[in-house]
This record gives C-alpha cells, sequence and structure tokens, in this order.
C-alpha cells in the first residue's frame, strides 16, 4: 500500500509537458472573412466537430462583442459545460484576433490570431489550461489532450471554408 502511494507521489511530481491546447493552420480567407464568422455564435454552432463538442447552444446576443453561447465540450471521458462569451474582437488591415472567454471556476479563454498571409490567412488557436490535479493528470495528457488538439485542428479548416477558403 504504502509502495502504490509512494508510486502515485511520484508520477505526480513528474515534468508535464504544456497543457496548454495550440493549433495553428493556413487556410484560405481573409482575416475579416474569419472574425464574421467566429463572432457569429449562432454559425460557428454549425462548423463545430460534434465528437467534440455535444452541445452549442447561441445565447442573446448571438453575434458580435458580448456574443454568449452555452457549450459542452466532450474529449474522450471529460464533459465541460461552459458559459462563453466573445470577450475581444480586434480587427485591423491583415491581422484580428477574437477572444471567447469561458466563464467558471474551470473555465479558460480561447485566442484565435487571424493574420494575412499569402492566398489566405495564418490561423493560431490557443487555449491556455491547468492541467487536472492528480489521479486525472496522466489521463488528461494521454487521453483528453490529443483529442482535442485533434478538434481543434478540425475547427480550424471548417471555420476556414465556412468563411470562403
Amino acid at each position: 500500500m504504502i509502495a502504490a502511494l509512494l508510486f502515485a507521489v511520484a508520477a505526480e511530481a513528474r515534468d508535464w509537458p504544456s497543457a496548454d491546447i495550440v493549433n495553428e493552420g493556413t487556410v484560405a480567407a481573409s482575416p475579416e472573412a474569419m472574425v464574421a464568422v467566429l463572432t457569429d455564435l449562432a454559425r460557428v454552432g454549425t462548423l463545430l466537430p460534434r465528437d467534440c463538442v455535444g452541445q452549442w447552444t447561441p445565447g442573446v446576443p448571438a453575434s458580435g462583442a458580448g456574443a454568449t453561447a452555452e457549450v459542452r465540450y466532450d474529449m474522450a471521458a471529460m464533459h465541460r459545460k461552459l458559459n462563453m462569451t466573445v470577450t475581444r474582437v480586434e480587427a485591423d488591415a491583415g491581422r484580428a484576433l477574437v477572444d471567447w472567454d469561458h466563464a467558471g471556476n474551470k473555465g479558460f479563454v480561447t485566442r484565435w490570431t487571424v493574420t494575412a498571409a499569402e492566398g489566405g490567412s495564418a490561423v493560431k488557436l490557443a487555449s491556455p489550461l491547468n492541467p487536472p490535479p492528480w489521479p486525472f493528470t496522466k489521463y488528461y495528457f494521454d487521453a483528453v489532450k490529443p483529442e482535442w488538439d485533434a478538434c481543434q485542428a478540425k475547427f480550424i479548416a471548417a471555420v476556414g471554408k465556412a468563411a470562403g477558403g
């Protein structure tokens, strides 16, 4: 019993990689067109990979800065239901930032950075996260994080296509 406890403590003390979810891609759509899609939460709901998001309910307002939605993320055995608000929309010639703030004690901010590139836009989608505590840390890195990374990559492509790319 003591050996098992010591093993668990040693496993928790291990240096884990970053828990952040970060994906980058290139789409054949302008930053302005991407912002138009990313701030229309009713439209976003039609683009989300169904194997990643079990529920997406746009709120009022449903578009622009201040738009809201209720979302349930489903990655591996993780199911997290949060209220989300578009809290930042900055767009100028060739560059845009859109923040989705997922409220709550297990919330996080997802930032879309879109920069004009040859033939479209370079897109970075980042969600800085803290890993869950032991005993869930290993499961997060082995199952949840890889699935979440794959979901974000699919989502970048879907938003780019909807924006005209």
